[in-house]
C-alpha cells in the first residue's frame, strides 16, 4: 500500500504496537507511532512534521484533553484525530467544539483509522482552498410522541426548498430508525434507506448517499427509516456525523426528524445542528415534557442559543390571535412561530402521501409554515446557486 503522507500516532504501548503490527501486515509505510503516557508533552519536530496527527485521549486525564487541544492551536492547519476507548457525547461535543476533525475508537483499527485520516486530509485540503461549505444542518425535534414532529419536518423540508430556489435538493433525513414514516408521509417509494448507509463503514461516500436518496416534489432528497424494525443501539454515533457531514457537503440543507427515545448518536446529532426546533403543544403535558428535553439538552452542554420553538396544531379562530408569550415564559426560549391546526386535511394529505400545499395552497398552515420558514433562511448561512 502506498503512503499518502506521514501519520504521527501517539498512544500507549499497547496501542501503537497494535497499529503498528497492522500497518505492517498492510505495507502501509506512511506512519509514525510514538508511546507516550496521556499527558506526556509531544515532541514538537514530529508535530510539526506531520500531515495528520493521531492523539489518544483519556477522559479521565484533564491534561490529556488538554494536550490533543494545545496541539490546535500549535498547528491550526494539521488536521487532529481523536482516538478514545470510551467516548461521550460530552467529550465528542467537546472536541468537535475544539476543531478535532474525528473520533476514532480504541483499540484501533487499521481500516477504520485509514478511512478517518484520509477523509480528514481531504476535508483539511478543500478547507485551505476554500472549497468545502457546509449546509445548515436543523434538527426538529418533538416534545412528546403525536405532537406533529414528523409533519413539521416534512413541510419545512419541502418549503425550505422552495424558498431557496436552489439547484441542490435540500435532504430530509428520518432518524427515527425504528418507527420513521417520513417517506410514507411524503409518498415516497423505493428500497434504499438509512440503514444502507449506516453499515456501509469504508464504502459511505457522496456516490452512495445520493444512490439511497429517494426523490420527492419539491426538490427534495428523502433519506428513509428502514422498512424493518432494528435495534437502535449499536448505532454508532462516529458513522451517524460523519454521514450528516458528507450531505451538508452535497446538499442546500439537510433537516433531520429525531426519534422520541434518545441515544448518545441522536444527541451527537442535535449537537452539531445550526438550529435546533423543538415541537410543542399548548398542553400542560407538552410543555411540562418539553421543559425536561431542554433541561438534558443543557445537561450535555448543547448551546441553548440554537433551540427555538414552534408550537403546533394552535386552534385559531377567524377573529383571535393566539398569545404565545406563556410559552415563551414557561420554557425561557425563543417561539419561531405557531402553526394553525389543520387536522382534517393534514390527516388526509398524509393519507395520500401529500404536504399541505398539495391540497389547499391558502390555507392557514401554509402561511404560518413560510413565516417560519423565511425566518430560518435570513438567520443560517445557506448558499446561493
Amino acid at each position: 500500500m502506498q503512503a499518502f503522507a506521514d501519520m504521527l500516532i501517539v498512544a500507549s504501548q499497547e496501542h501503537v504496537d497494535h497499529i503498528v503490527a497492522a500497518a505492517d501486515r498492510n505495507n502501509f509505510t506512511g506512519l509514525i507511532a510514538i508511546p507516550c503516557s496521556n499527558d506526556t508533552p509531544i515532541p514538537a519536530h514530529l508535530a510539526a512534521a506531520a500531515q495528520i496527527l493521531v492523539v489518544e485521549v483519556d477522559p479521565a486525564l484533564p491534561g490529556s484533553v488538554e494536550r490533543l487541544i494545545a496541539l490546535g492551536r500549535d498547528y491550526p492547519a494539521v488536521p487532529r484525530i481523536a482516538a478514545i476507548a470510551n467516548s461521550t457525547v460530552a467529550l465528542v461535543r467537546t472536541l468537535v467544539r475544539e476543531g478535532v476533525t474525528d473520533v476514532v475508537a480504541l483499540p484501533f483499527q487499521f481500516e477504520e483509522l485509514l478511512e478517518a485520516s484520509l477523509s480528514a486530509i481531504e476535508a483539511a485540503k478543500q478547507r485551505a482552498r476554500g472549497q468545502v461549505k457546509l449546509a445548515p444542518l436543523i434538527a426538529v425535534v418533538r416534545a412528546t410522541g403525536g405532537c406533529g414532529a414528523t409533519t413539521v419536518a416534512t413541510h419545512l423540508a419541502s418549503d425550505l426548498a422552495a424558498q431557496l430556489g436552489s439547484a441542490k435538493p435540500v435532504a430530509i433525513v428520518d432518524l427515527d430508525l425504528q418507527f420513521g414514516n417520513v417517506a410514507d408521509y411524503l409518498g415516497c417509494t423505493g428500497s434504499g434507506s438509512l440503514a444502507d448507509l449506516l453499515t456501509a463503514d469504508s464504502r459511505l461516500d457522496e456516490a452512495l448517499i445520493k444512490s439511497v436518496a429517494r426523490a420527492a416534489p419539491g426538490n427534495l432528497a428523502v433519506f428513509a427509516a428502514p422498512d424493518d424494525i432494528q435495534p437502535i443501539e449499536g448505532v454508532e454515533t462516529d458513522q451517524v456525523l460523519h454521514l450528516l457531514g458528507l450531505m451538508r457537503r452535497q446538499y442546500a440543507g439537510v433537516v433531520i426528524d429525531l426519534p422520541a427515545n434518545w441515544t448518545n448518536w441522536g444527541l451527537s446529532a442535535v449537537s452539531a445542528a445550526d438550529q435546533i426546533i423543538l415541537v410543542v403543544g399548548l398542553s400542560v403535558t407538552s410543555l411540562r415534557q418539553a421543559k425536561r428535553r431542554l433541561q438534558m439538552f443543557a445537561s450535555v452542554g448543547i448551546d441553548a442559543a440554537k433551540i427555538t420553538l414552534v408550537v403546533n396544531r394552535v386552534e385559531k379562530g377567524m377573529f383571535k390571535s393566539v398569545d404565545l408569550t406563556d410559552v415563551n415564559a414557561t420554557l425561557g426560549r425563543e417561539v419561531l412561530g405557531s402553526l394553525a391546526s389543520e387536522t382534517p386535511g393534514m390527516t388526509s394529505a398524509q393519507t395520500q402521501g401529500l404536504l399541505m400545499p398539495d391540497m389547499s395552497r391558502k390555507s392557514r398552515f401554509n402561511t404560518d409554515l413560510s413565516k417560519i420558514t423565511a425566518q430560518l433562511v435570513s438567520r443560517l448561512p445557506f448558499e446561493g446557486d
